[in-house]
């Protein structure tokens, strides 16, 4: 009698979706005991002000004893990507607020999932967030060495043309020089700039082909201006404030050879 083949389980984008979603819902409720069931043996942790992590032992013994934040939920997003049939890539940001509505905090990330014995499991995990103090004006609080950075780099360039851009219902006039990244939401686009961050009107794809070449886009919901980043690692740039951004693993190669040309200042080749 002839043997059937066995037929391998596929991994399933929607459910990995939804699973990253319930995880990362029961985590801000300080319930990690599901997560950490999906951990495996070679789990690895990266996260913005935590020591890198390999293990699933190593993951649940540092996190442990994490009672969760009383925080709200004020968007979320979940983007899956496939890596084969047995893996697959979920990335997105989510953002949260303290009760008080004192401040907020964008969570962006990418979790890599991978079937082992069938069974879902979280293999890699990349994590950075990013602090915002609510106020008035959104003002942003930079220390003073990042502050005489941009000080200077102004200094040392020639005033460059200012970009009239709508805020709402007015214009405003910007130095491109001034802002650190922008950041593409669902329903806005924040400038991040040196002092302050602004709401603008126009779109991500919009902005892209405004601003100068020194603009990058690191990420679907990040452009960053190439002349304040000061690192670049496995997955993730930081700038000069101190905030990392995330680089998507499937881009990760080619991002960190474009990032080099550009600050070198050399040419970047065009794609066939």
């Amino acid at each position: 009698m002839e043997k059937k083949p066995k037929i391998e389980k596929k991994i399933n984008l929607e459910e990995v979706a939804a699973l990253t979603k319930t995880l990362f819902h029961a985590h801000y409720a300080g319930e990690l005991e599901q997560w950490f069931s999906y951990l495996c043996n070679d789990s690895i942790y990266i996260g913005t002000g935590e020591p890198m992590l390999f293990g699933g032992n190593a993951i649940r013994e540092h996190f442990k004893g994490f009672e969760g934040k009383a925080v709200n939920i004020v968007e979320e997003e979940y983007f899956p990507a496939p890596l084969g049939a047995q893996a697959a890539q979920v990335y997105g940001q989510i953002i949260v607020e303290n009760q008080e509505n004192l401040f907020r905090v964008v969570n962006h990330f990418t979790l890599t999932y991978r079937l082992i014995d069938s069974e879902i499991k979280i293999v890699h995990q990349h994590i950075s967030y990013e602090y915002m103090q609510r106020g008035e004006r959104d003002t942003l609080n930079l220390d003073i060495n990042t502050m005489q950075f941009v000080r200077n780099l102004l200094l040392e360039r020639p005033a460059r043309t200012r970009l009239a851009l709508r805020s709402g219902r007015q214009t405003i006039f910007i130095n491109p020089d001034t802002i650190l990244y922008v950041l593409g939401q669902r329903k806005r686009t924040d400038l991040v700039c040196v002092d302050r961050v602004i709401a603008c009107n126009s779109s991500m794809g919009e902005l892209a082909k405004i601003l100068p070449q020194q603009f990058y886009q690191l990420h679907r919901s990040y452009l960053v201006n190439t002349r304040y980043i000061v690192a670049v690692r496995r997955f993730e740039a930081e700038l000069i404030s101190g905030i990392c951004v995330p680089i998507p693993a499937v881009t990760y190669q080619q991002a960190k050879q474009d990032l080099q040309n550009i600050i070198l200042g050399l040419e970047i080749p065009m794609a066939e």
